[in-house]
């Protein structure tokens, strides 16, 4: 709900710093008038007559919305806990072109950010960062010549007068009960994330995750690292289906498969031939065959290794052991592997 607090607030930000706003707008859009990324379609709609404007209640970030792209956004922040910027946009910055700035708490913080172009703390996606790094880059090399014998390093071409004093970002976490302004080039999922995986309510919604608990689906791996890391699904133990939670296969739970790990996405990691757990195979599904027989992500003795196609390294693949061990032995094949010389 809007609170007298938020309308007081936005009140004050709108009586004393729209018009230094709507200066800091003017200069920037005289500036690049034929400039097509953010800043040139962020003049305000009284001023451009084309971009509406909408408020985002609170409650709907803690219901989970998604902000609507080339519209003037006013986003409320729930009362509660401060909220990261990534975790409050669903990591969408790696990809979405994003910026905004967060109204000051006070009158006299107003006026002094204000003289520095924006009445608040600006926030810049990656993906904006990015491109206007890559602008700033091109005006430098542009006016680059011989004459003037600069070198054209990453720190030169930053941190000249050309650029300095540009859009930065400032922001990382954004404070409970504070009212921002957004503007975004698609739709942006934005939400609280009230079990602490990362997670917010909008994104958790469309994986299908219960925002309320933080490892939906119990295999020992956060919906965060799922959803945004591995890529794995969040309300399924066992992704790739090859019988191994995606939390074992995961083993140090950061996100990544590293060295001595099978791929949660992967059934069969080596590419041997044999799943990396145990998986039935075969056209009625009777035969179980694989590589980690009891599943725990070890290898345990009488076991091949799912991360080497030739466990024993005596120029034979794993599978083709198993088939020459059906073909002459009496042994349960389907169960046991061969062991590493």
């Amino acid at each position: 709900m809007l609170t007298d607090k938020h309308i007081r607030k936005v009140m004050q930000w709108l009586t004393v710093s729209l018009g230094i706003l709507c200066i800091g707008f003017i200069a920037y859009g005289v500036i690049h008038t034929q400039d097509t990324s953010l800043e040139a379609r962020l003049l305000p709609a009284h001023m451009r007559g084309t971009i509406p404007w909408q408020t985002i209640f609170a409650d709907e970030v803690e219901r989970g919305v998604s902000l609507p792209p080339n519209v003037n956004v006013i986003l409320h922040i729930p009362s509660g806990e401060d909220i990261p910027r990534r975790t409050l946009f669903g990591h969408s910055g790696e990809n979405i072109r994003y910026w905004g700035y967060c109204f000051p708490d006070n009158y006299a913080e107003a006026l002094s950010l204000s003289r520095r172009g924006f009445p608040g703390r600006i926030f810049l996606s990656e993906a904006e960062r990015d491109a206007r790094r890559e602008k700033e880059i091109a005006i430098r090399r542009g006016k680059f010549s011989f004459l003037n014998k600069e070198s054209l390093t990453d720190e030169n071409l930053n941190e000249t007068a050309e650029t300095r004093g540009r859009i930065r970002h400032q922001l990382e976490i954004f404070k409970a009960e504070s009212s921002c302004y957004v503007m975004t080039e698609a739709p942006l999922p934005v939400g609280t994330d009230e079990d602490g995986d990362g997670v917010n309510i909008q994104v958790e919604r469309a994986a299908g995750s219960d925002p309320e608990i933080a490892d939906t689906d119990g295999d020992g791996l956060s919906d965060g690292i799922e959803v945004f890391s591995l890529h794995s699904n969040p309300i399924i133990r066992d992704s790739d289906g090859d019988g191994i939670l995606d939390g074992l296969e995961d083993k140090n739970r950061n996100g990544k498969v590293d060295s001595g790990e099978t791929d949660p996405l992967n059934i069969d990691s080596d590419r041997d031939g044999l799943c990396d757990g145990l998986c039935r195979v075969g056209s009625n599904g009777k035969i179980v065959r694989g590589e980690d027989i009891n599943l725990n992500a070890e290898i345990d003795e009488g076991e091949t290794d799912p991360n080497s196609e030739d466990s024993n390294g005596n120029g034979i693949l794993d599978e083709q052991e198993y088939f020459n061990c059906m073909l002459g032995s009496t042994a349960n094949c389907n169960y046991s592997a061969f062991p590493i010389e």
